[in-house]
């Protein structure tokens, strides 16, 4: 509530705020605009007139290279953003109308009139300001509402709900433009990372520009600025301001969400025309930082999409990546994240899952960097850079630093001795870990209790008297386990012992070994806070029209423990960079061969420690420096890096290049490396190939590192531009022991074949075809010798005949043979991996179809449950106790989804374990649509009657099944499979067959409906399913009376694998008639309901209830209802058993009342007021009464 109040504060604040700044314009002779501005990660208004629909074009700045249009979507005016990976400034051309299609025109504003009457008049009505409730003069474009609800009854006590939602773009005056989008939904949940662009709730962004000043606050993305060691990308609350001085100062402002003209260059030295002096360009910063950065090296499992758990710093577990700063590499290529891109991911699970696109397989490197919520201290983060850019000198200082606070948050608060082992541990990496055991004051529910008890322990060689912790109901003792890895603990997860959360058993030390026998410890990491700090300085010279010369400094300090002076001395650490290029003309002829030549220098300390990693992910498996994987990282060291190279190129021939980079680290290793590059091209040849040498030194061994590549493609002009393609791409990596001459354990190599055919890129259809066979090699004794050999065979493309067919998808067969059992340490295997979308239309498009067919492997983490009490009428949930023990703790199988809104108190959340189930995975999600109408309009006879008819149908089935003999992968219409076969399952199956639909007389529907879910816990699965088949007829005599009656036939299933007391099978039968009556603005519904559910269960006690039931519903202008519930519920059985509960729904045997009254109401133009009252009468208990009121403000 104090964001809320605080930035509706800010917004009336910046209605008061003038200056003297002032537009100028391009000139109104030339449609065509080209600027550069600076990026914005929400976007770039592109103009305040109407831009030519295909006409825009963005290229990076400086380099001027055509960005992707994948990465970015012009809608109207405004270019929004695609991909995170996105440049300081951009270059973006385009063409305008002379005028604006949108503008409102007007030949009379009758509005504007003066009224002189004498009566009181409140809320005057402008129809062409809607934003008058901010009281601006509508140079300020805003929408969004706010809102205020109250509910309170006499079960429960008065709760208050809020909602904000406010876009403001426009003018201030005085030359202020202000661009704000600030929502407040109290929604704690990520978006979903399924598609590119992402949308996040409860966000406050405000931006002021003048001239060349902005300043930015609430919640936004921050990136580094230009230069070559400091690299972030962070999420922040808090405030940037960034100003431009110098030259061309009289330039237009920044566009909203956009950059200047004259936007900064980039320390190569921009674009600075003749004379023009330079620009200076300061930025500050000042927030908290929301999250933590990481980079984890993910171990691949072969034919295997995901999800891949997510991991914090030191392996920690159960994260919330914050949406939008992950970063994924698959063998060193970024990926884009999307359903139709490369991957998905689960922000609020930590969860990575790779698309069809992608397949994964043992020998994939796959790399993610991303930031995740850590709230174990309160971070503060500062930044500060300014930027000098001349005609061809240029320079940046940078400095960023951020701290945590001593002060620990979340449910930790340090004591004296907390913080006194911490000043004693130094830089310990890794934490403390204390022992995280409470005692209760009262009795809880909600948490999962012990008891001690007193045991004897091995500890070594001898035996030491000490307690262990048991669960018991109505013990006092509660506490935090953490998975210390194998035989790391003494405990073991107890999936035999249900409770609100996860349960663990004592299962002490080996008796011989003394070694734990469990994984889990009641045992907690005390993290120490942390500082940071990095300062650079820059600068570039420009030599001629394309030489230039780099330099950067770099001082860094990480101090690992601010409650500690301990190992200090390798806080601070220094780096320097160095490059220089020059290019040269052989010949006369500026379009002949050119001669480019490079060389750099890099100097880093082994105590230097970078904010984000600024090397690429492959860095040091470039340089033999780690596994095969490249999942091995070594131990820091002072590092060196010289390098130099040369090329010859020439445009529209190809080029050459040759590298030498010799590469130090301490006294730990020595490697030089020789790389060689061509590219050749000519009259459809296309040659293309690289070789990589290096030889390393260390103390122990010798190494030899080896990367060729070679690409060889024909273009065939008279085919139409197909292409036949081949490549071999190889690694061979030896080291060799000094003493023996033996490879290490670490040496691997492989060679890879692959040809293929590929069509032009065309409208109408793709095509690609290709197949590859790789060979791995693993070392034994002296040699390298073949351990696995793969064969894929691929497919993609799209084939678009017509608007009425269109075909496209992507198939991948990979086939995975063990020549080396004890070397692989894998198993043989085929991988299926898929995707095919059909769209037709066929008769006119009388019949329409779309159809998605997916197949692949992956994982199923089992889940667990836990319920949080959020309060009366707040949650989904409600705890039926008395249904099951009554032991006053809650299990899973005691909560059910609340029947009325004021008894539900408690939300669920899921909590996943390392514990995976390796799953075959397929999905069909169809649609189709058959209309004879359109065909047979005019048709007489039998199509005449047939036409009448039309059908709707719709089917999404998502199975995941184990590997099983009986099973067909690939099949997912094979639904009966064992329950010991079966993972995972979402059926949803609609079907609607309609006799004269849309007619305003009669009509008949008959529809199925089935949904079936299924999934898998640490307890076993739990499955679901309903089903029912109705048909209804509809008849309206007049137009003021409708007469309908329906019959309904259908089944609830539930089966436990754990909870036998949760199964139950309910066959449901009903008779609906209703009359609906509407003369005139008011509307009348009365309904009876006949019906009989039994439980059929052999296992069960024959419950049964036959319902009666009427309704009567009122509506009055829309803003008027009422609606009244008579049911009489005959009840034959346990009424107080979980069966009994899922057909009563939450009444009662005999007679039950519910009542419900409502209005809203329109308070002059800006306001509305909602009013709703909530009754209910069921059996003997007591009347429940439950009201609502909200308002609601629009802007």
């Amino acid at each position: 509530m104090m964001r809320i109040k605080a930035w509706m504060w800010w917004s009336a604040v910046l209605h008061l705020l003038a200056g003297g700044w002032a537009f100028a314009q391009q000139s109104p002779l030339s449609t065509l605009r080209d600027t550069t501005v600076a990026v914005s990660p929400a976007g770039q208004l592109l103009d305040t007139l109407t831009v030519v629909p295909g006409s825009v074009r963005v290229l990076r700045h400086p380099d001027l290279q055509a960005m992707p249009t994948g990465s970015y979507t012009v809608a109207g005016r405004f270019l929004a953003w695609q991909t995170v990976d996105l440049p300081d400034s951009v270059r973006v051309q385009y063409r305008i109308l002379p005028f604006a299609l949108d503008a409102r025109v007007r030949l009379l504003d009758s509005a504007a009139l003066e009224n002189r009457g004498g009566g009181l008049i409140i809320g005057g009505y402008d129809e062409y300001v809607r934003s008058g409730l901010l009281g601006n003069d509508g140079k300020v474009r805003t929408s969004g509402s706010f809102s205020r609800a109250i509910s309170f009854g006499n079960r429960q006590d008065l709760v208050l709900n809020s909602a904000f939602n406010l876009q403001m773009d426009g003018e201030l005056g005085n030359g202020i433009l202000v661009s704000a989008a600030i929502t407040d939904e109290s929604l704690p949940i990520q978006p979903e990372g399924t598609t590119q662009q992402l949308r996040e709730f409860d966000r406050i962004f405000i931006q002021l520009r003048k001239n060349r000043s902005s300043l930015t606050a609430g919640d936004y993305e921050l990136r580094n600025p230009d230069g070559y060691f400091l690299r972030y990308f962070k999420k922040l609350e808090g405030a940037t301001f960034t100003t431009v001085s110098g030259a061309g100062a009289g330039a237009p402002p920044r566009p909203p969400e956009g950059g200047s003209k004259d936007a900064p260059p980039t320390p190569d030295g921009g674009e600075q025309g003749e004379g023009a002096g330079g620009t200076l360009t300061t930025s500050a910063s000042i927030a908290i930082a929301r999250g933590q950065f990481t980079r984890q090296q993910i171990q691949p499992i072969e034919g295997n999409q995901g999800p891949y758990q997510l991991t914090g710093e030191g392996g920690q577990r159960f994260l919330i990546v914050l949406a939008g700063t992950e970063r994924i590499f698959l063998d060193g290529q970024l990926l884009t994240r999307g359903l139709d891109g490369d991957y998905i991911i689960d922000y609020n699970l930590a969860e990575l899952t790779f698309t069809t696109r992608r397949l994964i397989t043992r020998d994939s490197r796959i790399t993610a960097e991303y930031e995740y919520a850590d709230q174990r201290y309160v971070r503060t983060l500062a930044t500060a850079s300014t930027h000098y850019a001349g005609e061809r000198f240029s320079a940046y200082l940078n400095a960023y630093t951020q701290q945590d606070s001593r002060t620990a948050t979340g449910d930790l608060e340090l004591n004296a001795s907390q913080r006194q082992q911490l000043s004693l541990a130094g830089d310990r990496p890794g934490g403390i870990p204390i022992l995280s055991l409470d005692t209760l004051d009262t009795r809880s529910e909600l948490r999962a209790t012990y008891a001690l008890v007193d045991t004897t322990l091995c500890n070594g060689s001898a035996l030491i008297d000490t307690v262990y912790l048991r669960a018991d109901p109505e013990g006092r003792y509660v506490a935090t386990f953490t998975d210390r890895g194998p035989n790391g603990g003494e405990y073991a997860l107890d999936p035999s012992r249900p409770a609100n959360e996860r349960v663990f058993r004592y299962v002490g030390r080996d008796v011989q070994s003394c070694q734990p026998l469990g994984n889990f410890a009641p045992l907690i990491d005390l993290v120490a806070p942390r500082q940071q700090q990095l300062i650079a300085l820059g600068g570039a010279y420009r030599i001629g029209p394309a030489g230039s010369v780099r330099v950067e400094g770099s001082r860094s300090k990480l101090d690992q423990n601010r409650f500690s002076r301990a190992d200090a001395e390798d806080d601070n650490g220094h780096a320097l960079r160095f490059d220089a290029e020059q290019p040269f003309k052989i010949g006369p002829d500026s379009s002949g061969w050119q001669l480019a030549t490079r060389g750099h220098f890099e100097y880093v300390e082994s105590t230097y420690n970078a904010i984000n990693p600024y090397r690429s992910p492959e860095f040091f498996r470039n340089w033999n420096l780690s596994n095969r994987l490249g999942t091995a990282l070594p131990s820091p060291e002072t590092e060196r890096i010289l390098g130099a190279g040369l090329g010859l190129v020439k445009l529209g021939v190809g080029r050459l290049e040759y590298d030498f980079e010799r590469f130090t680290r301490g006294s730990a290793y020595t490697g030089t490396r020789h790389a060689g590059g061509v590219r050749l091209q000519s009259q459809g040849w296309l040659l293309e190939g690289s070789i990589n040498l290096l030889d390393s030194e260390d103390p122990l061994a010798r190494g030899k590192f080896q990367r060729p590549s070679l690409v060889l493609n024909k273009s065939f002009a008279s085919l139409g531009g197909w292409t036949i393609k081949s490549a071999y791409q190889g690694e061979r990596s030896e080291r060799r022991q000094r003493s023996d001459g033996s490879l290490q354990a670490t040496s691997f190599g492989f060679d890879r074949y692959a040809i293929g055919l590929e069509t032009p890129v065309k409208d109408a259809y793709r095509l690609a075809l290709n197949a590859n066979r790789r060979t791995d090699y693993l070392p034994r004794g002296q040699s390298l010798v073949t351990s696995t050999e793969a064969t894929e065979l691929g497919a993609e493309g799209n084939f678009a005949a017509s608007e009425n067919l269109q075909l496209g998808g992507n198939f991948t067969y990979r086939d995975l043979r063990i020549a080396d059992v004890d070397l692989a340490g894998d198993v043989p295997g085929r991988t299926f991996l898929g995707r095919l979308d059909l769209r037709a239309n066929a008769l006119s498009r009388s019949l329409r179809t779309q159809t998605t067919y997916q197949v692949g492997s992956g994982q199923e983490p089992r889940v667990d449950f836990q319920y949080l009490y959020v309060g009366p009428g707040l949650g989904q949930y409600i705890w039926q106790d008395t249904l099951y023990n009554n032991d006053g703790k809650i299990q899973p199988n005691e909560m059910e989804i609340a029947p009325f809104q004021d008894i539900a108190d408690y939300v669920r959340v899921s909590v996943f374990s390392n514990d995976f189930i390796r799953t075959d995975n397929v999905s069909l999600n169809q649609k189709i649509t058959w209309d004879p109408t359109r065909i047979w309009r005019e048709a007489e006879g039998v199509r005449k009657a047939l036409r009448r008819f039309s059908l709707n149908t719709s089917l999404l089935i998502d199975r995941k099944t184990r590997e099983a003999e009986n099973i067909q992968a690939w099949n997912p219409l094979q639904l009966a499979v064992p329950d010991s076969s079966l993972v995972a399952l979402n059926l949803s199956r609609r079907h609607g067959l309609f006799f004269n639909r849309a007619n305003p007389r009669y009509d008949v529907q008959l529809s199925n409906n089935d949904r079936r879910n299924r999934r898998v816990l640490t307890t076993g699965y739990e499955s679901s399913r309903q089903e029912d088949w109705t048909l209804l007829f509809r008849f309206r005599p007049n137009d003021e009376l409708s007469l309908e009656a329906a019959g309904v036939s259908g089944r609830r299933e539930a089966d436990s694998e754990f909870f036998d007391n949760k199964d139950f099978h309910i066959r449901q039968r009903s008779i609906e008639p209703s009359i609906s009556w509407q003369p005139g603005e008011l509307r009348l519904v009365t309904k009876a309901i006949i019906g009989r559910e039994t439980n059929v269960l052999p296992e069960g006690m024959g419950e049964r209830s036959d319902r009666l039931e009427g309704q009567l519903e009122g509506n009055f202008k829309n803003w008027l209802t009422a609606r009244f519930r008579w049911v009489d519920i005959a009840f034959t059985g346990d009424a107080r058993s979980p069966v009994g509960f899922a057909l009563l729904q939450g009444l009662q045997p005999g007679r039950n009342l519910l009542w419900n009254l409502g209005a809203t109401r329109q308070l002059g133009q800006y306001l509305q007021l909602t009013i709703t009252y909530d009754g209910r009468q069921t059996g003997e208990a007591r009347t429940v009464h439950v009201g609502r009121a909200q308002v609601q403000a629009f802007f």
